[in-house]
C-alpha cells in the first residue's frame, strides 16, 4: 500500500496551485465580512468570476477541507448580500458551476442547504433571464432534497413559484416548466412541503389549472406531481406509472436532442427513484410499447452520432443520464429488449474515451456480459481494436500523474467491475503481466476510492487463482495497513455490492480478520461522527408559551363555563354572539401569537443546524485528511521498522562474516610478508628499467625533434609542389586554349588568302583598265587642245 503514499508532496502541491483562489476567496470574504469595502467586494466579484468559468470541475471535489471551508464562506456571503447585490449573482454562477460536479452537487443539497439564502433572491422584480438562471440553479439543488420540518423560507418560495406558474403562462413557458420543476422536488418525499403547498394554494384548483398547460416538461413536471400526491394517500395507481413510463420516454426524447440535461436528470433520477421502491419495480414490464420506446432513443443516439460524426461533439452528461436509463432496463433482464443489446454494446464501446460517460458503459458491458446472451453480442467486446483495448493500453503505458478525482474512481471502479465479470475470457490474454500499480489518492477515504480498491483488490484475488504472480501480489497488499483501513471503512459505509465483495475476500487463505478487526475498531469515531441521519418524518416539539394574559384567561375561562352551561341545558342558542366571537378572537390571536413564535423558533433552530451542518462538514474533511496523514505516518514508520529489522539482521551478518575475515586475514599476513619481499625485488626491476626508459626517452625526444624538423621541410616543399602543380595546369590551360584558337582561325586564313588572291587579281585587271582610260583620256585631252587652239586662231 505504500505505493498510494508516495507521490503525496506532488499531488499537494497541484492541489494548492488548483485550489489557489477558492483560498483567495475565503481570505476575501473573512475580511469583507469585517471591513465591506468596495476594494475587497471587487476583488471577491473576481475570484468568484474565475471559478465560474473553470474547466476543470475536480477542484469542487467536496472531501477537501479547503473546498468545505470554500461552500461555508460562499454560503457565509450570500446570507449576508442583499437581494438586489451584483455578488449575489456571481455566487449564483459560482454554483451553477458547481452543481456540473456530481459530488459537489450532493454536498450543497445535502450538506450545505444553499436553498434558504437562494430563496431570499427571489422576487417579481427579476427580469426573466434572471428568474430562468435562479430556477435552473434551484431545480439542481432542490433534487433530491429532504425537508424534515416547516423551514421559514418554504411559504415565501411556494407562494412565488405558484404565483410565477399562475401568471407566467402567457409570456414565458420556461419559467413555469422551471418553476413547476423545483416546486415537484420540493415536494417528493417531503410531507412538510405538500402541507405548506396545500396551504399556498387550492391543490385541486392548481393541479387542474397545471393540467391544461401545453409542452412535453410540463407534462412530466404534472405527471410526477400527481405521482407525489398519490403517494400521500397510499400505493400509486398502476396506470400513474405506467403514464409515467410513457412521459418518461417522450420528454427524455425530446431533452435528449435538445442536449437539456438538468431536465434529463431530473426526468431519469425520478423514474429510477420510483421504480426502485418496494414493489414497483418490474412496472415497466406493463408498458407494451417499451421495445418500441427503446427502438426510438437507440435511433436518436445513433443519428445524432453519424451527424456529429465525433463524441466530442455531443454533451457528456446527456449520454451519461441516457446511459443510465438504459442500464435500469437491462437489469431486468427484459426478454423483447435482448435484440437491442449488441446495438447497446456499440454504443457503449463508442463512449468509453469519454471521463464522463465511460463509467456508464462500462456498467451497461458488464451487466450485459453477466447474462447469458450468447458469444456473438459480447463479440465486440473482446475485439482488440475497440474502445476498451484503447482504454487498457492508455492505463498501461500512461507515464504521467493519474487522474485522482472522483469521476476517474468511479470510472475505473467501473472498468474493474467489467473485468471481473469477464475474468474467464480474459484470463488466456493477460498471462502473467503485472496490473499497474496506482498512485496516491489526494483522499482515499471517500466512496469513490473505497469503491475502486475495494473492487481491484477482488480482481487481484480472483486473478491469483489463475498464476502466482498475482497470489504474490494479492498477498502483499492484503498486509498493508491502509488496506485495512480500505477494508474496514467499506465494511461500515459501502454498498451491499461492497460488502459482499469483501466478505468474499474474507474466505481467502491470507485474509487477515484480527487487523481488519483492529481497523474498524480504530475507525468507528469517525464513521460514527459522520453517520447523520436522513429521516424524513415531521417531528412536533412542545413549546410552553405564554399567550395570554391573566385577565384574558379569567375572561375564557367565563365565557367557556357559559358556553358548557349552554350546552348542557340545550341553551345554546340564548347564549350571546358577542362572547363567542370574543372566544374566537383570543383563539386567533393565541394561534397566532404561538405560530409568530414558533415560526421564530424554527428559524432560529434551522439557522443553528445549518451551521452545525457546516461544521460538520469541515470537521469530517479535516479528520478526514488527519485521518490520512496518521494512516501516512503508520505506513512510514511500518516501512522503517521492516528496514530496522533488516538493518539489524544485515548487521548480525556481517558480525559473523567479520569473525570469519579476522582467521583468514592471519593466514593473510604472512603470505603478504612473501609478497613484500617479492615487491621489492619487482620495485629494484622497476628502478632500472625506469632508468632505461629516461635514456629511451631522451632518445626518443631527440628523434622526434628531427622528425619535426623532416616534417616542416617536407611541408613546405609540398606546399611548393603543390603551387608548382598549380602553375603547370594554369599553363596546359592556356596552352590548350591558344592552339584551339589557331585551329578556329587556320580556316580564315586561308580563306583570307583566297579572297587576297582574288582581290590582286582584280587590281591588276582595274590597273590595266585604269591605264586604258588613261591613255584614252589623254589621247581626247590632246584633240581637245588641239581644237582650243584652232578655235582661238580663229578669232
Amino acid at each position: 500500500m505504500s505505493v498510494f503514499m508516495r507521490s503525496e508532496n506532488s499531488l499537494v502541491s497541484n492541489n494548492e496551485s488548483k485550489h489557489y483562489n477558492m483560498k483567495q476567496f475565503i481570505n476575501a470574504v473573512h475580511e469583507y465580512a469585517n471591513t465591506r469595502t468596495e476594494e475587497t467586494a471587487n476583488l471577491i466579484n473576481r475570484h468568484l468570476q474565475l471559478l465560474s468559468v473553470t474547466i476543470d470541475l475536480s477542484i469542487f471535489d467536496p472531501h477537501t477541507s479547503v473546498v468545505s471551508e470554500f461552500f461555508v464562506s460562499l454560503h457565509e456571503l450570500l446570507s449576508n448580500l442583499e437581494p438586489r447585490a451584483a455578488l449575489a449573482w456571481c455566487c449564483v454562477n459560482v454554483l451553477g458551476t458547481c452543481c456540473r460536479n456530481s459530488a459537489a452537487r450532493n454536498a450543497l443539497i445535502h450538506t450545505y442547504e444553499f436553498i434558504p439564502p437562494l430563496s431570499r433572491l427571489l422576487g417579481d422584480q427579476l427580469p426573466v433571464e434572471k428568474k430562468i438562471r435562479l430556477l435552473t440553479l434551484m431545480q439542481e439543488l432542490t433534487c433530491g432534497i429532504r425537508i424534515s420540518w416547516q423551514i421559514p423560507h418554504l411559504r415565501h418560495l411556494m407562494s412565488t413559484l405558484t404565483r410565477w406558474i399562475n401568471t407566467e403562462v402567457k409570456r414565458n413557458n420556461e419559467v413555469v416548466s422551471l418553476s413547476l420543476g423545483v416546486l415537484v422536488n420540493l415536494c417528493y418525499k417531503n410531507l412538510p412541503a405538500i402541507y405548506t403547498l396545500t396551504k399556498c394554494v387550492d391543490i385541486k384548483s392548481f393541479i387542474r389549472a397545471t393540467s391544461a398547460l401545453e409542452g412535453i416538461e410540463v407534462e412530466v413536471h404534472v405527471c410526477k406531481l400527481l405521482i407525489i400526491l398519490d403517494h400521500m394517500y397510499g400505493k400509486v395507481p398502476l396506470e400513474s406509472l405506467i403514464k409515467l413510463t410513457e412521459v418518461t420516454f417522450k420528454s427524455m426524447i425530446e431533452a435528449f436532442k435538445a442536449r437539456n440535461s438538468i431536465l434529463l436528470r431530473h426526468i431519469i433520477e425520478f423514474f429510477l427513484d420510483i421504480k426502485m421502491q418496494d414493489g414497483r419495480r418490474n412496472f415497466i414490464m406493463h408498458y407494451e410499447q417499451c421495445d418500441s420506446e427503446v427502438l426510438k432513443l437507440l435511433d436518436s443516439i445513433e443519428n445524432n452520432l453519424m451527424c456529429a460524426g465525433d463524441t466530442g461533439e455531443h454533451d457528456p452528461e446527456c449520454m451519461s443520464l441516457v446511459l443510465t436509463f438504459l442500464h435500469s432496463l437491462v437489469e431486468l433482464r427484459l426478454s423483447k429488449l435482448v435484440p437491442f443489446y449488441e446495438r447497446l454494446v456499440r454504443v457503449s464501446l463508442r463512449w468509453l474515451q469519454s471521463e464522463v460517460v465511460s463509467t456508464q458503459a462500462l456498467v451497461i458491458l458488464r451487466t450485459i456480459a453477466l447474462q447469458d446472451v450468447g458469444a456473438n453480442i459480447l463479440e465486440p467486446i473482446l475485439n482488440v481494436n475497440n474502445s476498451l483495448s484503447l482504454l487498457l493500453l492508455e492505463l498501461e503505458h500512461k507515464t504521467d500523474e493519474i487522474p485522482t478525482n472522483l469521476e476517474y474512481n468511479m470510472k475505473l471502479s467501473s472498468l474493474m467491475e467489467l473485468l471481473l465479470s469477464l475474468l474467464k475470457i480474459f484470463s488466456p490474454i493477460l498471462g502473467d503481466r503485472t496490473p499497474r500499480q496506482r498512485a496516491n489518492d489526494v483522499d482515499t477515504t471517500s466512496k469513490e476510492a473505497i469503491t475502486l480498491y475495494t473492487i481491484s483488490l477482488t480482481l487481484i484475488y480472483e486473478l491469483s487463482k489463475y498464476a502466482e504472480v498475482w497470489e504474490k501480489m494479492y498477498s502483499c497488499l492484503i498486509q498493508q495497513k491502509q488496506i485495512h483501513m480500505v477494508l474496514a471503512q467499506g465494511f461500515y459505509g459501502g454498498t451491499a455490492h461492497i460488502r459482499s465483495f469483501i466478505l468474499g475476500l474474507a474466505s481467502s487463505r491470507n485474509f487477515p480478520k484480527d487487523s481488519i478487526a483492529a481497523a474498524m475498531v480504530e475507525i468507528q469515531p469517525v464513521i460514527q461522527l459522520e453517520t447523520k441521519p436522513e429521516s424524513n418524518h415531521h417531528h412536533t416539539d412542545s413549546f410552553y408559551i405564554p399567550t395570554m394574559s391573566v385577565a384574558q384567561s379569567e375572561k375564557l375561562e367565563e365565557v367557556l363555563s357559559k358556553l358548557r352551561e349552554a350546552v348542557n341545558q340545550n341553551n345554546l342558542l340564548n347564549s350571546a354572539t358577542s362572547d363567542v366571537m370574543e372566544l374566537y378572537e383570543y383563539k386567533l390571536a393565541s394561534m397566532g401569537h404561538a405560530e409568530r413564535a414558533a415560526m421564530a423558533s424554527v428559524e432560529a433552530a434551522s439557522q443553528r443546524c445549518t451551521h452545525l451542518q457546516h461544521r460538520i462538514a469541515q470537521l469530517t474533511a479535516e479528520l478526514s485528511r488527519t485521518h490520512q496523514l496518521l494512516f501516512h505516518s503508520q505506513q512510514c514508520q511500518g516501512d522503517l521498522t521492516k528496514d530496522r529489522d533488516s538493518l539489524l539482521e544485515r548487521n548480525k551478518e556481517l558480525a559473523n562474516r567479520l569473525e570469519a575475515e579476522k582467521g583468514r586475514s592471519k593466514a593473510v599476513t604472512s603470505q603478504l610478508l612473501i609478497k613484500e619481499k617479492f615487491l621489492q625485488e619487482k620495485e629494484q626491476m622497476v628502478e632500472e628499467t625506469s632508468k632505461r626508459l629516461k635514456e629511451i626517452e631522451a632518445v626518443r625526444i631527440s628523434l622526434d625533434e628531427q622528425n619535426g624538423v623532416l616534417k616542416s621541410v617536407i611541408s613546405k616543399l609540398e606546399l611548393n609542389l603543390g603551387k608548382m602543380e598549380k602553375a603547370y595546369k594554369k599553363k596546359d590551360e592556356m596552352l590548350a586554349s591558344a592552339n584551339a584558337n589557331v585551329d578556329h582561325m587556320k580556316p580564315q586564313i586561308t580563306q583570307l588568302e583566297k579572297q587576297l588572291l582574288q582581290t590582286q587579281a582584280d587590281l591588276t585587271m582595274k590597273t590595266e583598265q585604269l591605264a586604258e582610260v588613261t591613255s584614252e583620256l589623254s589621247t581626247k585631252k590632246q584633240i581637245i587642245d588641239t581644237i582650243t587652239k584652232l578655235t582661238n586662231s580663229n578669232r
